[in-house]
């Protein structure tokens, strides 16, 4: 076995990387490793999201203020004012109050469909992904969390191998089919990491 600790990683730590995990505890359990392997999770904006500077934050809205025009949970002159770095919080907890009642639904009936329940903890707090010393491999979702990984292990006394999972789309805002989609996305490279890296 060439890993015994794997960590997946996303941005905040509510989407993907915890399905990574659960997938990969599937996987553990189908082949009679539970405990031969470490899982765990984490994102790399958990921190950022409790406590953010408006600049980076309008930064992140301006992504998802076309998406979320075109979706009718925000306005015309919602987006100017992301423009314009004004009423950002407020503005953000329209879209994330959208982002709640969607995922809810969404996962219950698209976990529902990979019977994975009982592979995900109903009670995980989101986790920053920080400097870890017992940490082997790695896996970001995407090439933005793979550079913010990077970056986090740059000086660090420990060197895990960070690999990248694949291409895979943040959820936020996504429709049923969307998050269907990226959830087929998250098991099959989760596999496969598992088929190359175990």
């Amino acid at each position: 076995m060439q890993y015994q600790n794997i960590e997946f990683v996303c941005a905040g730590n509510k989407g993907r990387s915890p399905l990574a995990e659960a997938f990969a505890k599937r996987y553990l359990d189908r082949k009679g490793l539970v405990e031969e392997v470490e899982l765990s999770s984490s994102g790399t904006l958990v921190n950022f999201l409790k406590n953010p500077d408006m600049e980076t934050l309008g930064n992140l809205l301006e992504r998802f203020s076309y998406k979320a025009l075109q979706q009718g949970i925000i306005n015309d002159d919602e987006v100017g004012e992301i423009k314009q770095r004004r009423n950002l919080d407020k503005i953000l907890d329209k879209i994330f109050e959208e982002i709640r009642k969607r995922e809810s639904e969404q996962r219950r009936i698209v976990l529902g469909e990979k019977g994975i329940f009982t592979y995900l903890n109903p009670n995980r707090q989101s986790r920053q992904t920080i400097v870890r010393a017992n940490a082997e491999l790695i896996l970001p979702m995407d090439e933005e969390n793979y550079g913010r990984v990077q970056g986090i292990y740059a000086h660090a006394s420990t060197t895990p191998k960070i690999e990248l999972i694949g291409k895979i789309d943040d959820p936020i805002l996504s429709t049923l089919e969307e998050y269907r989609a990226i959830v087929n996305q998250v098991e099959e490279a989760t596999e496969r990491a598992m088929d190359k890296f175990l």
